[in-house]
């Protein structure tokens, strides 16, 4: 919030995307998902992952934000 306010004082462009929302929320779900992996393996209470279908859909969702913004990794 703090950086939108200092960059419609200071003269700024400020750019809304509209449909983040949904890669926002998936997003927030892989982030999860990984925390509670993360605690499982801590607490040994699982070995080995396999995170192939995770990565996919890293991968999947900033090709999205890159393509919205216009920029590249």
């Amino acid at each position: 919030m703090t950086a939108l306010i200092l960059a419609a004082v200071s003269g700024k462009e400020i750019v809304v995307f509209d449909g983040l929302t949904d890669m926002l929320h998936e997003l927030k779900g892989i982030g999860r998902n990984l925390n509670q992996l993360t605690t499982l393996c801590n607490m040994g209470r699982i070995q080995c992952l396999r995170l192939d279908d995770v990565k996919h859909n890293l991968d999947r969702i900033y090709e999205r934000l890159s393509a919205v913004t216009g920029e590249e990794n």
